[in-house]
């Protein structure tokens, strides 16, 4: 499987920075307000938003609890800091810093959203270890992303196609199970917007460790969705 750079990613997606909002950025809003509702996040929570981008879903965060966007390109985050300036989101901070090697206190996030970035790095298994150590016990890892689909037909157009793709800054071609390889992470539940869309969304929390009780407020509520009948037939 070929994997992206780095340096490469961080150029195009200043690039893609001028215009975001109005290309992909506004054709998956509406998943990205799907996988906020599973964050479930209460009052006083700190959650991480790995990827922030343009920081399109900044102001429907609850101000009632602290949010951390960390983004590689600097562009992005240029338009990140003003979505946070125009709606005052004091309760928001921006960091640029490389998902690979966050610059983040182990064990300090009660939920951690990833939504389109596990398929820009060049080590996704890599960038969810390091979501593991961050997120707290118990804690939640919400994924939004394009998974490589489970049909021969579909998955073999997205193999052919996915040199095309990492030239515009994401893989077509990366499965769930391999971005799971090495980590310590359980899948709650997976489930897609509808029958038809090519996004899916994740529900993950790290397996507990032997005799641990958790400490997240996630624990409660981590394995009830209405989704996961759509899930489970898929």
């Amino acid at each position: 499987m070929k994997t992206m750079k780095t340096s490469w990613t961080s150029r195009c997606y200043d690039v893609w920075a001028y215009f975001y909002d109005h290309t992909f950025g506004a054709l998956v809003h509406k998943r990205h307000l799907r996988a906020m509702e599973h964050i479930r996040a209460k009052p006083g929570s700190l959650v991480l938003d790995l990827g922030v981008g343009t920081g399109m879903m900044l102001s429907d965060y609850p101000r009632d609890i602290t949010v951390i966007g960390a983004d590689l390109s600097a562009g992005m985050l240029a338009k990140a800091m003003g979505k946070k300036q125009e709606h005052n989101l004091d309760h928001v901070s921006l960091i640029q810093a490389n998902a690979m090697f966050p610059p983040l206190a182990e064990q300090s996030f009660d939920h951690i959203m990833i939504a389109h970035t596990i398929s820009v790095v060049h080590e996704p298994n890599k960038l969810l270890k390091w979501a593991e150590r961050l997120v707290k016990p118990g804690g939640t890892i919400v994924l939004l992303n394009h998974f490589h689909a489970h049909n021969r037909l579909v998955a073999f157009i997205e193999t052919i196609t996915n040199p095309i793709f990492m030239k515009i800054g994401w893989k077509s071609d990366l499965s769930l199970e391999d971005c799971l390889k090495g980590t310590n992470l359980h899948v709650h539940y997976l489930f897609k917007t509808s029958w038809l869309d090519l996004w899916q969304i994740a529900v993950l929390s790290p397996l507990p460790e032997a005799g641990s009780e958790g400490g997240s407020d996630a624990d409660a509520s981590a394995t009830e969705s209405p989704e996961l009948r759509l899930a489970g037939a898929e």
